[in-house]
């Protein structure tokens, strides 16, 4: 018997493997599982230079995968300040002090995370209070929760936003922009703002990547935005710098420049997965698809962006170009449009099955459809937490329409393949939170902390078959891709997993491991 590179003993491994529930050991060979067991069966794996882990009872996963994350976007933001750990307008004026110091003049200073309610002074600051700190750089400050920034004096007057007739801009009583502008208004700042540099995503992006790693993500469905992403892949995969594996999925628009740019460049890390149609918006901006009008405002359900004919094309295309279809649709008329299009596409068993992305306004007939046709369905728990928090789904949907909204639970009992992604970085990438969220979740589509952790792990991987020989599971003969807990996500109380940390992630060995 070769000996082991790595042994983990004493451990709580929920395998997520139906055939071997739960394990003590596993013994890792170069970047496989080469035994999982009790630690007798394990032990005889170890030779003289097996490096040995004692657990002492922490939890060990499979490790998480993120089907839904805009990695550069992500990385954009790891340059922004952080202030989720100021607690008065005082705070964010030091910070900006701080920061100005370090920058040019015209440099934009951007802030994430802000929380009114954490303030001491339990409201956002005006742009007078920013000016104090950085009179001479356009500064924005976006709030942790909803569509909503704070700017600065100077950032107003490169918007223009004096000039600017929305009702997002809140003025004082003498007619003055205060400086908080949402909703839509926040487009007047968001679209001015510089574009980092090529250099400065790469750098920025290989930072998000670890950061990923750091929450025992091993494997992320990277949602491609724009083409400057598709140089930022190439090269992280041409310098062997991915620090986990790859599932690319890119636009309709990028969908022949990837095939040329990336598909010669695909390994064991790195996979030119899927494209992703758009068929309708969102419900946030009543942009959704719906049958019936949104219950706020009367007359308007939105329509599908293209015509039935013209997606069809383009699914076909996406199949025969050897990707998996992806299929983004919110309300019940894109879902159901989403339906049809399967129906009349070729389908080819050697692509994973089609998938639609959100599928948020749903009914038991389109669940039907969607199982009877082999679809899969990728969620966004964070999100869904936000859509009835933040974005007042019950007032845009009605009562009747809102029951049907996100039925993870309903369609888990018609047997869908439900996999679960982030959505970072408009919600948080950690996927103990999306767990939080999804076992949160009031009444009849409330999971378990096991379903949950599957949409992260094992349907995670089907959703790519390709993969399932792979991963989403810890069993003997897969990758060893898998993370340490430092408590039992299945045995924490009240619904909460926050307090759970993860203490190493191990992916080609262990390369992430906690201070902590």
């Amino acid at each position: 018997m070769t000996p082991a590179d790595l042994v983990l003993l004493d451990g709580n491994i929920i395998t997520m493997n139906s055939k071997m529930p739960l394990a003590q050991a596993i013994a890792v060979r170069g970047n496989r599982l080469s035994c999982v067991g009790s630690n007798k069966e394990v032990k005889p794996h170890i030779g003289k230079k097996t490096h040995v882990i004692y657990l002492e009872g922490k939890t060990v996963l499979p490790g998480f995968i993120d089907t839904h994350a805009h990695v550069v976007d992500y990385a954009k933001m790891l340059t922004w300040l952080d202030l989720q750990k100021v607690f008065s307008i005082k705070d964010i004026q030091t910070l900006l002090s701080e920061r100005v110091k370090h920058v040019s003049e015209d440099q934009w200073v951007l802030g994430r995370a802000l929380n009114p309610e954490g303030l001491l002074e339990k409201q956002l600051p005006w742009r007078h209070d920013l000016d104090i700190s950085a009179p001479n750089n356009p500064v924005v400050l976006y709030c942790q929760t909803g569509q909503v920034c704070v700017v600065n004096s100077k950032a107003i007057e490169l918007a223009n936003i004096h000039q600017q007739n929305n009702l997002g801009i809140e003025r004082d009583p003498l007619g003055e922009p205060t400086g908080i502008l949402r909703d839509s208004a926040t487009n007047f700042v968001w679209n001015i703002i510089p574009e980092p540099t090529q250099q400065e995503l790469y750098k920025t992006t290989k930072l998000a990547l670890e950061n990923f790693v750091h929450l025992g993500i091993t494997s992320v469905h990277w949602i491609v935005l724009s083409e400057v992403e598709l140089l930022i892949i190439q090269k992280l995969v041409e310098t062997d710098s991915l620090p986990l594996r790859v599932y690319l999925i890119v636009p309709m628009n990028l969908l022949d420049l990837a095939l040329q740019k990336l598909k010669p460049f695909e390994n064991s890390f790195f996979k030119l997965g899927g494209c992703i149609l758009f068929i309708d918006g969102y419900l946030a901006d009543r942009t959704a698809a719906l049958s019936e009008p949104y219950s706020d405002s009367s007359g308007n359900q939105r329509k599908l962006f293209f015509q039935q004919k013209e997606m069809i094309t383009l699914a076909n295309k996406i199949q025969n170009s050897g990707l998996q279809l992806v299929i983004h649709a919110v309300g019940d008329t894109a879902i159901q449009e989403a339906i049809n299009i399967t129906r009349h596409i070729d389908r080819n068993p050697a692509i994973p099955r089609p998938r639609i992305e959100q599928a948020a306004v749903l009914t038991p007939q389109l669940m039907h459809c969607i199982k009877e046709l082999d679809l899969s369905v990728s969620v966004q728990p964070c999100v869904i937490a936000s859509e009835f928090s933040v974005w007042a789904a019950e007032k845009r949907l009605g009562k009747k329409r809102v029951r049907w909204l996100f039925p993870i639970k309903e369609m888990l009992n018609y047997g869908i393949l439900v996999s679960a992604g982030s959505d970072c970085p408009m919600e948080p990438l950690n996927p103990l939170f999306g767990v939080e969220a999804a076992v949160k979740r009031e009444s009849v589509q409330k999971v378990s902390v096991f379903e949950a952790l599957q949409m992260y792990t094992t349907s995670a991987a089907q959703t790519t078959f390709l993969d399932i020989v792979d991963k989403g599971s810890i069993e003997q003969g897969k990758l060893a891709d898998f993370v340490v807990l430092s408590d039992n996500p299945e045995s924490i109380t009240d619904d909460k997993t926050n307090g759970i940390f993860v203490c190493f992630t191990v992916l080609n060995g262990v390369v992430y491991c906690s201070k902590k």
